[in-house]
Parts: structure tokens; sequence; C-alpha cells
């Protein structure tokens, strides 16, 4: 009797990649979603990085910033505040029929403020002197003169009284403003001036202020023309000036 040896059971090999499927569409759900979050997040930081940039760019200008609107500068307007030198209401109207510059600050200002105000105070009689000696002003038009304009940002401190003094130290002809805080914040978010008190919130006297640096131009009309940035040279505001104030004449006059 003959014994024989059963085969072995072949083993069926596997075909290439038959598995792969489920797999493989698995992997592809796993790498959009991978990829859809790398886009976010790269997006994110992106955005991100614009933001801190503009940030930046914002506080190097010191938060001024010229918004157009109906291609005019959005800067300016109508304000109410008092007179230091006889406690009387001002406001915007009592600046027409001549130019003004204007600048915002605060009387325990240390350097900055003073250097600001002398600078005004000089364009202001350089203007002027430039003028007559050109044999271009003529008493009793306005349109010619620069007034100069000193509104404080710090009326818990700036009281009439200070305010009329300190005006006294740069020019006899500077007007001094001060007002309530509403008033001078009114004023001042006008003419788009950043300012901050500064050191320990809870001082009541002894505090700084951290404010915009900049000089605004004024015209009779009163529409904001330029401003000024502590940068700019005494000699650059008063030839820049002149110009406005000679071309404001000219268009007056109907000149070309």
């Amino acid at each position: 009797m003959s014994t024989s040896t059963p085969s072995p059971t072949p083993r069926s090999t596997p075909t290439p990649g038959a598995n792969k499927g489920p797999i493989g569409w698995t992997s592809l759900a796993l790498v959009s979603l991978t990829g859809a979050g790398l886009l976010y997040y790269y997006d994110g930081e992106r955005h991100r990085r614009l933001d801190a940039r503009k940030a930046e760019a914002n506080q190097a200008t010191n938060g001024f910033q010229t918004v157009v609107a109906g291609g005019k500068a959005a800067v300016g307007g109508a304000f109410t505040l008092v007179n230091a030198a006889n406690g009387k209401a001002f406001t915007d109207e009592n600046l027409r029929g001549r130019f003004a510059i204007l600048y915002f600050g605060f009387t325990h200002c240390p350097d900055v403020c003073p250097d600001e105000l002398e600078k005004v105070a000089a364009v202001v009689d350089d203007v002027d002197a430039r003028l007559r000696e050109a044999k271009e002003h003529v008493d009793g038009d306005d349109t010619l003169t620069v007034q100069p304009v000193f509104i404080t940002i710090d009326p818990y401190r700036d009281d009439k009284r200070r305010v009329a003094e300190y005006v006294k130290e740069f020019h006899p002809k500077m007007i001094g403003l001060t007002g309530t805080e509403k008033q001078t914040a009114d004023a001042a978010r006008k003419y788009r001036v950043y300012f901050r008190k500064t050191g320990d919130e809870k001082a009541k006297s002894d505090y700084l202020v951290d404010h915009s640096i900049i000089t605004y131009l004024v015209d009779p009309n009163g529409d904001f023309v330029t401003f000024y940035g502590k940068n700019t040279t005494e000699k650059e505001v008063a030839d820049s000036i002149l110009g406005h104030v000679r071309a404001f004449r000219s268009a007056a006059r109907g000149e070309k």
C-alpha cells in the first residue's frame, strides 16, 4: 500500500496594490487636512506680521495719519475751547480770515514743546518780515498774517492763568487755549493728535504727557492746509507757509 504525502496547500500571493485603495484615500484626506491647516497657519501669520508692521509704522509717526475723504484731508474742523487770556469761549470761527499755525502740547513739557513753540514764533516773525520786505504786506489784510496758537492737551493742570502766562514766553501774538477735558480731547481728535499720560497713572500733578509733535497750518477759510513735523526746520516751515500765503492771496484775487 503506497503512502502519498499530501501536497501543501498553495498560499495565495497578494496582488500588488490590491489593498491600497482605502489607505490611499485616507492618506489623501490627511494630506489635504494638513495642507489646509498649514495654509491657515501661514495666512494667519502673514496677517499678524502685517498688523505688527502697521502698528510699528503708526507708532513711528506718533499716531498721525492723514485720512483723505473726497480728495480732501479729513483733518481739523469745528472746536470750542477757552481763550486763556480773557476766559471767553474760543472756536475755530475766531481764526477765520487769517492763516493760523496750531501746536498741541502742555505747559509742563520739559523740552520738546518749548523748542517747537520757539520755532513757531520765529516762523511767524520770519514770514511777516519777508512779506514786508517784499512790500507785499498790507495793513488791514489779515490773510497775509499768521496767527500762532497753542492748545493744551493737559487741561487738568493747564488752567487759564497758567496757559496765559506760558504763551507770553514765546510770542506776544500767540493765543493760548484750554478748556474741559472733553473740549480739549475733541479738538485733539479733530486734528488727529495722539496723546497719553505717562508715568504714575494715579499721580495728580507729577506726570508727563506723551503726544504727537506736529504743527498744523490752517488757511483763512478754516481749512487744514498741511502739517510740519519736529524735524522740519524753521526755514522750511517759513518757506512753505509763505508759499501758501501767496497762493491763497493770488487765488482770492483771481490771479493765475
